[in-house]
């Protein structure tokens, strides 16, 4: 009899045991999907960016600029973007055709509370 009960307490916590394993891998699979919906999001929305920004300097006469997109995140998901933009013609700007040059630039950025994005000029 006391073998059955033995054999029996064990059956019991290793089910237990596999239900909990069960559980949490459930758990820890909506995390991972959550969190590469959102990588995709940003990928996609970070693709439109770079192809706005292009477009705009393109149309200002700043073909062939150099564009280096570069963002930080923090633990509760914000993104910090930093968009760094070399091109020759722009050196030679004023520091008010700067400016609204980045105002424009700024026009580009996608919608998300949980980004902000700032503007260097590269000068050589």
């Amino acid at each position: 009899m006391r073998r059955k009960d033995v054999s029996f307490g064990i059956t019991v916590l290793l089910a237990v045991l596999v239900l909990l394993f069960c559980i949490k891998e459930t758990a820890m699979s909506r995390d991972r999907a959550d969190a590469g919906g959102k990588k995709q999001y940003y990928a996609l929305m970070e693709e439109e960016y770079y192809a706005g920004i292009r477009h705009l300097l393109d149309e200002k006469g700043y073909r062939n600029s150099g564009i280096t997109i570069r963002w930080v995140s923090d633990g509760q998901g914000t993104r910090d973007y930093m968009v760094l933009i070399h091109h020759r013609k722009i050196e030679g700007l004023d520091q008010q055709d700067k400016e609204n040059l980045m105002r424009e630039l700024s026009e580009t950025e996608f919608a998300d509370k949980q980004c902000t994005f700032h503007y260097e000029f590269i000068i050589v």
